[in-house]
């Protein structure tokens, strides 16, 4: 309830769970289920609110920690929890936190029934989002895969015995979360690794690594033998990933500076994984879909073609560029993409082709986010040499 409530607040889900759980010493069971109800409530906040709406007149005159017992308790009705198993506890929790609202949560949860949803509200998509998607894409039945609940991959380094995940070197965890470099192994979805694979790193040959952040897909063109330069603006996150390079025995050279500006060197190999809205990444930060509105797209969009601008100067006659974004607004990947070439004649896409299944061809791809990928668009830009 707490890690609700601040969300609510403004607080990152996956930040405010994972300290929670690392403080509360439940066994795995009862963290498993606490995941699932703070990852479910906030997938299917707008399906939720849909259903309880005829039973509460006036839900803004709730206190919020009793609108999320509504909730919570519409959830487990929903996955299908007999209601001796489900009412008590949240009607108790009430009891606990507003004595003289108990009744009413004993109500309104044994009154649950079903309920026709528009397919926005059943997808629990801001209508505005939904609509741009149903108009690009053609529909909008893969939003269902950022509901579902998310698989953990890992990136391995080492030889591992777990079951492989859709690219090369991607693998799925089942177990606790643990120590991961300890192990030679960096948790990453596979959709965001496959966007370092797109450069094709050889060893010896230099690579820069724009907007790196930590420097997750640093460490796959280090692993590669590349020499790899990550330029970021957030040092602490370069600390970060300075550390987790080191025990996973990479070398990968930080360096700090704002992108908008152009950085002193060039390389045959650029891969900028821009800053972006993240609609992609709904299934694992799902509080972000209620965040966004319509306008933030075109204004992040200003910021990656920017962004552009520098990688194309740091790239070399004759090289590669990738451009990446775990998004899927038509603003932010063929609209950069195309505004980028009006300007760049001397740049031409090339064919991308992902091991897993795709949403959208043109300029570039976008990465179905069903069965636990992240949804990603990529565009590979080779620049072509002036005598050409």
């Amino acid at each position: 309830m707490s890690v609700l409530l601040e969300v609510d607040r403004g607080g990152r889900a996956q930040h405010l769970l994972d300290r929670a759980l690392r403080r509360a010493p439940w066994p795995e069971r009862d963290r498993a289920y606490a995941t699932f109800l703070v990852y479910g409530a906030l997938r299917r906040l707008r399906l939720l609110d849909h259903l309880l709406a005829p039973l509460l007149p006036r839900p803004e005159g709730l206190p919020p920690e009793v609108r999320w017992i509504l909730r919570l308790g519409a959830l487990e009705w929903l996955e299908g929890k007999p209601d001796h198993a489900r009412v008590s506890p949240w009607v108790e929790e009430a009891k606990r936190r507003y004595p003289g609202l108990a009744g009413l949560v004993n109500a309104v949860l044994r009154r649950l029934s079903p309920r026709e949803a528009p397919e926005c509200v059943r997808l629990s998509l801001p209508d505005w989002l939904c609509e741009a998607w149903r108009g690009f894409f053609g529909d909008v039945a893969f939003a269902e895969g950022f509901n579902e609940p998310a698989p953990l991959f890992v990136t391995a380094y080492r030889e591992v015995d777990l079951r492989p995940g859709p690219v090369p070197g991607s693998y799925l965890w089942e177990g606790p979360k643990t120590d991961f470099s300890a192990l030679g192994l960096q948790p990453q979805n596979p959709a965001s690794l496959f966007a370092a694979k797109l450069l094709a790193p050889k060893p010896g040959e230099k690579v820069l690594d724009l907007c790196g952040g930590a420097g997750l897909k640093a460490f796959y063109l280090a692993a590669q033998g590349a020499e790899v330069i990550s330029y970021d603006l957030n040092p602490r996150r370069q600390e970060a990933g300075a550390r987790t390079a080191r025990r996973l025995g990479f070398r990968v050279h930080y360096r700090t500076q704002d992108l908008t500006r152009p950085v002193p060197e060039r390389a045959k190999k650029v891969l900028l994984d821009a800053p972006c809205t993240g609609t992609g990444t709904f299934r694992a930060h799902p509080e972000l879909r209620y965040r966004l509105g319509p306008e933030d797209p075109k204004a992040m969009a200003e910021l990656q073609l920017a962004l552009l601008e520098t990688a194309a100067q740091a790239t070399e006659e004759g090289g590669v560029l990738v451009y990446s974004v775990c998004t899927l607004t038509e603003e932010e990947g063929e609209g950069v993409v195309r505004a980028f070439l009006a300007r760049h004649p001397e740049f031409r896409t090339e064919p991308v082709h992902p091991p897993f299944p795709l949403l959208a061809r043109g300029l570039g791809v976008y990465v179905d986010p069903r069965g636990g990928l992240d949804g990603f668009y990529y565009a590979r830009l080779r620049k072509v040499n002036s005598q050409a």
